[in-house]
């Protein structure tokens, strides 16, 4: 076996060790994916703070307007080959319940754990992108983020990432990339116990 053939089995075996990471830690699925094949949009960012305002909009340094957008995304991604995705599956009841919040917080601490890995493993520039407000997540009982008001180290920084929102990630068409169907959790599907729904991460590595 050449040099050549052995650097690029140690790296694919990185590659599956994060995805293995990702499923000890409580991921339902985990995929590699070219990173070029993410696919980023303008319009869905602008749902953050366009016409839509998202209820969490500036209350937390994880998420518009106090990250740059599909604009700094592009250039973190131009320069990543690979990334892990990740996905936990739950009933869509959880989706609409107090279960929501555990489902929500355990995304972020498996994306940021894999980013970890990834930096353990020589990717030093590894990113991790989780859904949903920090600020809502881990500081709910927080009066404001100590980030955006006082800027401070933020409270939880091994756990909390940033929402894929902000970025204008598109994140059913993540899904797709990795081969996972996506049905989104519906309020009229709660009473249906075969119903499910999902959430999803990514760990842009670097």
């Amino acid at each position: 076996m050449g040099s050549d053939t052995e650097s690029r089995m140690t790296y694919r075996q990185q590659l599956a060790r994060l995805t293995r990471e990702a499923k000890r830690l409580g991921a339902t699925s985990a995929a590699i994916i070219l990173s070029e094949d993410i696919q980023v949009k303008d319009n869905l960012a602008a749902l953050c703070n366009g016409d839509y305002t998202c209820p969490n909009y500036g209350l937390a340094a994880s998420c518009p307007p106090y990250v740059k957008g599909p604009v700094e995304f592009r250039k973190w991604q131009a320069e990543s080959k690979y990334s892990v995705t990740v996905k936990i599956e739950v009933p869509a009841s959880a989706m609409f319940s107090d279960e929501r919040k555990e489902v929500m917080q355990l995304l972020h601490q498996i994306v940021a754990a894999v980013e970890q890995k990834a930096v353990e493993a020589g990717f030093v520039k590894s990113k991790a992108f989780a859904g949903g407000s920090c600020k809502e997540l881990f500081c709910e009982d927080q009066e404001a983020c100590c980030v955006v008001a006082e800027n401070k180290t933020c409270r939880h920084i091994e756990v909390a990432r940033p929402s894929m929102s902000g970025f204008g990630i598109d994140v059913t068409r993540l899904m797709q990339s990795c081969g996972w169907s996506a049905p989104k959790a519906e309020q009229s599907n709660v009473s249906d116990q075969n119903a499910t729904s999902w959430v999803a991460g990514l760990i842009l590595l670097a």
